[in-house]
C-alpha cells in the first residue's frame, strides 16, 4: 500500500489513517464520504451507512488501540444491505461504542479488501422527556437549541434511531404544518414550538427534534428526544336492568307454589280444629240434656 494519498490538495498519511488500514489492501477517498463525523445518543438507536454499487462482500471494521476487530451481527449490532449501500445499526448505544469505524467491500476469495469511508462516531447525552395524552387530545411542546443552530432549518423527526427516522414537519417552506403536526421556530427563544392535533393511539412514539447540517462530514445533530405514550379515556358501561333468567324464574314459581301449599295446609289444619272443637262442644251440650231429661222422667 502506498505510504501517502493525495485528496483534495491536502495529504493523508498512513498514521492518520488509523490501524486498520494496515489491514486494507487500498482506500478510496471520496471528498464526500471522508471521514465521516456522526453522533449517537445514549440508550437509542443509531445507523451507520456505506454507500457503494458494486455486488462484493461487505465490511465494518472498528478501531481498537493497535488492533482492527471487525464487527458482526451480534445481539447489540445488526449488518444490513441494499442494492445501493449496506449499513450497520446498534441498538442501545452507550459510551463504549464510540470510536473509528471503517466499511468496505472485499473480494469473494478474500484476498483484496477497499475501504470506502471512515466513520468517527461520537456518543453524547440528550435531553429526555415524555408525555402521556388522552386520545383526541391536543397538545403543545418546545424543544431548545443552541445558538450555533438557529440558522439551519430544524425538523421534527419519529422513529427509535435518529439517524434514520421519519421526518414529519420542518422550518422548511410549505413544510411546517402536516396537519397532525405544526411546528414554530423562534429564533430569539432559541426553541422550536410544536403542536400536535388530536391524538390517537398511532401516535404514540419517539420523536426528535433535530437541525440540518451544512457540513456534508457531519450527521444532523439532535437536542431533545420526547417519548409519547397515549392513554385511552376510561368507558363506563351502560346501566341496564336486570333481567331475570329462565332458571331465576322458574325458582320463583317454585317458591311461590310452595308458600301457596303451606298456607293451604296450615288453613286446613285450622278449619280441622275448628271443625273438631265444634263437634266436641256439641256433644257436650247434647248429653248435658239428655242427663236432665232422665231425671225428669224419674
Amino acid at each position: 500500500m502506498i505510504d501517502q494519498i493525495e485528496q483534495a490538495g491536502r495529504s493523508i498519511t498512513r498514521g492518520e489513517l488509523g490501524s486498520c488500514v494496515h489491514r486494507i489492501e487500498s482506500v478510496v477517498l471520496d471528498f464526500c464520504y471522508f471521514p465521516f463525523n456522526q453522533t449517537a445518543y445514549t440508550t437509542a438507536k443509531t445507523t451507520i451507512t456505506c454507500h457503494h454499487n458494486k455486488s462484493r462482500v461487505r465490511f465494518f471494521y472498528k478501531e481498537k488501540g493497535d488492533i482492527c476487530e471487525e464487527t458482526r451481527s451480534n445481539g447489540r449490532f445488526t449488518l444490513t444491505a441494499t442494492n445501493s449501500s449496506f449499513n450497520m445499526s446498534i441498538s442501545n448505544v452507550s459510551s463504549e461504542d464510540a470510536g473509528v469505524y471503517w466499511c468496505g467491500l472485499e473480494s469473494k476469495d478474500g484476498n483484496q479488501q477497499t475501504a470506502l469511508r471512515q466513520i468517527r462516531l461520537e456518543v453524547k447525552k440528550i435531553l429526555n422527556f415524555r408525555r402521556s395524552p388522552m386520545v383526541g387530545e391536543t397538545f403543545t411542546y418546545w424543544c431548545d437549541y443552541r445558538s450555533q443552530t438557529a440558522y439551519n432549518y430544524k425538523f421534527i423527526c419519529k422513529g427509535e434511531d435518529p439517524s434514520v427516522c421519519e421526518r414529519l414537519v420542518s422550518t422548511q417552506h410549505n413544510k411546517m404544518n402536516n396537519g397532525k403536526f405544526s411546528l414554530n421556530d423562534d429564533r430569539q427563544k432559541r426553541n422550536i414550538t410544536i403542536t400536535v392535533s388530536a391524538v390517537t393511539a398511532d401516535d404514540a412514539g419517539t420523536y426528535w427534534c433535530g437541525a440540518k447540517s451544512f457540513n456534508k462530514e457531519r450527521s444532523n445533530p439532535f437536542f431533545h428526544r420526547f417519548i409519547m405514550t397515549v392513554e385511552t379515556p376510561p368507558t363506563t358501561a351502560p346501566s341496564t336492568s336486570p333481567h331475570p333468567s329462565t332458571h331465576g324464574r322458574f325458582e320463583v314459581i317454585i317458591t311461590g307454589i310452595v308458600c301457596v301449599a303451606v298456607l293451604l295446609l296450615l288453613m286446613l289444619v285450622l278449619i280441622s280444629i275448628l271443625i273438631y272443637k265444634r263437634k266436641r262442644v256439641d256433644f257436650h251440650k247434647h248429653k248435658t240434656w239428655s242427663s236432665s231429661e232422665g231425671r225428669q222422667r224419674g
